[in-house]
């Protein structure tokens, strides 16, 4: 499968591209500034330019050619309007010009539930959620949205629940390791809420 990553330079990012890399698939990684930020080049590794303030045409023609888009660029609070609200939508819309089917968005827990969203994070969410409703009811991709819980840099486990509750949350590779594995599911159209659990992510994720 041919798949690019947006955001390949962040903490999700860049565990995404070596999970794909390991599972076979051709990855072109998209960079704000390759030549600092893009890893040493590897087979079936494609580091590119991409910003989120480009226009969905310059996007589009960038995801021509791919079978599967995979958003994981956050701007860490930063930009939450210009990045996870703004350039979110203007992927999703890029992806569909292109004619890519597939589009996995990483997104937050209960992204769609404003009454479960920490304080701390709410403008964040409501980034998210908009995102996300955008993506579900305006486009006619084949999409993805996981929604991890609180994210960490433990080692990854290979294991998740689906059905986390309560303050929920997962090492980043594991978050990394079920984007490439729904990338290859029978997944489509819906959404995945992840957390640490017993789980193997290939059992759950088909």
């Amino acid at each position: 499968m041919k798949v690019f990553v947006i955001g390949a330079h962040g903490q999700v990012g860049q565990q995404l591209v070596q999970s794909l890399l390991a599972q076979g698939d051709t990855v072109t990684g998209g960079y704000r500034d390759p030549a600092t930020q893009a890893p040493a080049a590897a087979p079936r590794l494609i580091s590119t330019k991409l910003d989120l303030d480009d226009t969905i045409g310059q996007m589009a023609s960038l995801f021509t050619g791919q079978d599967a888009v995979a958003f994981a660029a956050g701007s860490r609070g930063k930009a939450l309007l210009r990045v996870d609200l703004d350039g979110a939508i203007k992927a999703e819309r890029a992806a569909e010009q292109a004619g890519v089917q597939r589009f996995v968005m990483l997104s937050a827990l209960n992204a769609e539930q404003p009454g479960q969203w920490p304080a701390a994070l709410y403008d964040y969410y409501i980034a998210k959620y908009y995102a996300d409703e955008w993506l579900k009811r305006n486009t006619q991709l084949n999409y993805v949205i996981v929604q991890p819980g609180a994210l960490t840099n433990d080692a990854g486990t290979g294991k998740v629940t689906l059905t986390p509750a309560g303050t929920a949350a997962i090492p980043r590779a594991d978050v990394a390791a079920a984007i490439a594995a729904v990338l290859h599911s029978s997944l489509q159209r819906t959404t995945i809420k992840l957390a640490s659990g017993p789980d193997l992510i290939s059992d759950v994720i088909k």
